[in-house]
């Protein structure tokens, strides 16, 4: 039960297949999410789904780069915080979204990070009706894989990169 598969596999996925999410993956990839560090174990991590489609395309038109994999994409997991019970609300967002992307990869799906800055991300708390003070970085679409593309390889790594006690 190595996690190192999952993280080889795991690439960015922008094209998806129609096929509709089962309910109990949607379940297992928050669950994952919700178990993610956060600083100072707050906790303050929360998640909002989106599939349908009318909600989706109002905000593919509130994002900056209208990238349609916002669009395809058959579930749209969008973490959230609240600043007022965090004080590093970017990590703690941004291990949440690696632990969607880990745990999508373990059951066959793929996932892409979709950046936001502040403007689209107000626009969008709108859409969702998400409290105006909390922060959101990204927009993580999931789905089922229209190709696989192949997964990370050892010639991918570099030895110096990595450095023991000093550079």
């Amino acid at each position: 039960m190595a996690i190192i598969k999952e993280i080889q596999n795991r690439r960015s996925v922008r094209d998806f297949k129609l096929d509709k999410i089962e309910n109990f993956k949607v379940a297992e990839i928050l669950q994952a999410a919700q178990f993610a560090p956060t600083s100072r174990n707050n906790q303050a991590t929360e998640f909002i789904t989106v599939i349908n489609q009318d909600t989706k395309k109002l905000i593919h038109e509130a994002t900056e780069k209208k990238q349609d994999f916002v669009l395809s994409a058959p579930l749209l997991i969008i973490p959230v915080t609240d600043p007022d019970k965090t004080s590093h609300p970017v990590p703690d967002l941004s291990l949440a979204s690696a632990h969607i992307f880990l745990q999508a990869e373990h059951l066959g799906l793929g996932a892409v990070w979709k950046n936001l800055r502040k403007p689209p991300a107000d626009a969008i708390k709108k859409i969702l009706n998400a409290p105006e003070s909390f922060i959101l970085i990204n927009i993580i679409p999931v789905g089922y894989p229209a190709i696989n593309p192949a997964p990370h390889n050892d010639t991918e790594t570099d030895q110096h990169r990595l450095h023991t006690e000093k550079w």
